[in-house]
């Protein structure tokens, strides 16, 4: 967690787009409403144990994420990526919990971010 205790670090991704809090938002938004479907990707390749659709959906999440410099949820789902190429799933349903958790807390933070 970054020090301001955000899950994403507001300062860096700011940097990086020039200062645009527009686009921020619109970045976010995007995200924010795409993130039900990928959360639904991940439980539903887990229920299949489809680990090639489980780390494509891990890969997707953990590239989504990183626009936001949202380390921990980055890690998270570098490692369920990690586990899925391996194709052992025996930590998957972990990794898939821990994973939605940080995603779910970005969320949180990126609606406070956008006032709703």
């Amino acid at each position: 967690m970054q020090s301001t205790d955000l899950p994403f670090d507001r300062p860096v991704v700011l940097d990086n787009l020039g200062g645009d809090t527009e686009l921020l938002a619109q970045i976010a938004g995007l995200f924010i409403d795409d993130w039900p479907r990928n959360r639904a990707c991940l439980k539903d390749a887990l229920a299949a144990a489809d680990a090639e659709t489980l780390r494509n959906a891990a890969h997707a999440i953990k590239g989504a994420v990183a626009n936001f410099c949202a380390e921990h949820a980055m890690q998270t789902a570098r490692e369920l990526e990690m586990t899925s190429r391996a194709g052992n799933l025996a930590q998957a349903p972990a990794q898939v919990d821990a994973t939605i958790a940080a995603v779910e807390e970005l969320v949180i933070a990126l609606r406070a971010e956008l006032g709703s």
